[in-house]
């Protein structure tokens, strides 16, 4: 697997805060990649498909996750996607390492992780996430009396916030499906039919909503139509089978139900920016 490797010294000045914030507007892809230092995300808005570790994630507006030291990721397909990047070294937990490792939704930080998560941000959290991340910019920036010492605050407030929607992220979704129920239904049924052309009515019925409400609430709460969704999705698993060098480009492409190999090659393209075998040849 051939990636960039991140160094510590490319972001982090000796004498300054070992917390780096930025913020960016993707559109296309990211190649595969590690660092050395931590990196906590927030997807401020948009829809992108996300590499870790081999396997293929869909991120959308609110979602929030971390990747650790050494961790290989990538960014396979950003369309107009804004999101923060909040960048820390070890440095910065020195002193802290105790309440990290009894802290749920932290502990995994120092311990390494057994899975990838990200947790999704309502609009009240996203409101949080936004005012601790703009302030740490606005410190770096201004470098007023104790900034230094500031921004190590902003970042330990950014993850307990963070832990607590790791923590609640099971009770976060039983809410959230109390008031999007349908746009839950609509997910479900999208990821267990990606294996063909999943249609808006397809959705709508299986929900029992009309297709234009539905494509409503699904928007405002995931930031993207079911089309969009389902075509992410799908192009998302065939990314995942095509890691595997041993399955043909044309076995994937009847795999995700397409009896044309050109059509699958087209819409793998538009979703990802590359064709299957040049994303192949990313890997």
């Amino acid at each position: 697997m051939n990636y960039n490797r991140i160094l510590t010294n490319e972001y982090f000045e000796p004498g300054m805060p070992p917390v780096f914030v930025t913020s960016d507007k993707h559109h296309g892809n990211v190649s595969l990649h590690n660092h050395e230092f931590f990196e906590l995300v927030f997807i401020e808005r948009g829809v992108a498909l996300h590499s870790h570790e081999g396997n293929t994630q869909i991120l959308t507006t609110g979602d929030v996750f971390i990747i650790l030291p050494g961790e290989v990721h990538s960014y396979i397909s950003t369309n107009n996607t804004s999101l923060y990047n909040c960048l820390f070294i070890i440095d910065s937990l020195k002193g802290h390492e105790q309440d990290i490792r009894e802290m749920q939704g932290l502990s995994w930080l120092l311990k390494g992780r057994t899975d990838f998560q990200q947790v999704h941000a309502g609009l009240a959290e996203t409101q949080e996430l936004l005012l601790y991340l703009e302030k740490m910019i606005w410190e770096r920036l201004n470098r007023g009396v104790g900034w230094e010492l500031k921004i190590k605050s902003l970042l330990y407030g950014l993850l307990v916030a963070y832990a607590r929607l790791y923590g609640n992220a099971r009770l976060s979704a039983e809410g959230a499906k109390s008031n999007f129920k349908h746009v839950f239904e609509a997910v479900a049924y999208i990821e267990s039919n990606y294996q063909h052309e999943v249609l808006l009515e397809d959705v709508a019925r299986a929900t029992g909503l009309s297709a234009g409400y539905l494509s409503k609430q699904f928007k405002s709460l995931l930031g993207s139509t079911p089309a969009e969704y389902a075509r992410s999705f799908r192009m998302a698993k065939a990314a995942e089978l095509l890691r595997n060098e041993g399955t043909s480009v044309a076995a994937v492409s009847e795999a995700m139900g397409f009896s044309d190999l050109s059509l699958f090659s087209r819409q793998f393209r538009q979703v990802t920016g590359v064709s299957p075998t040049g994303f192949r040849k990313t890997i």
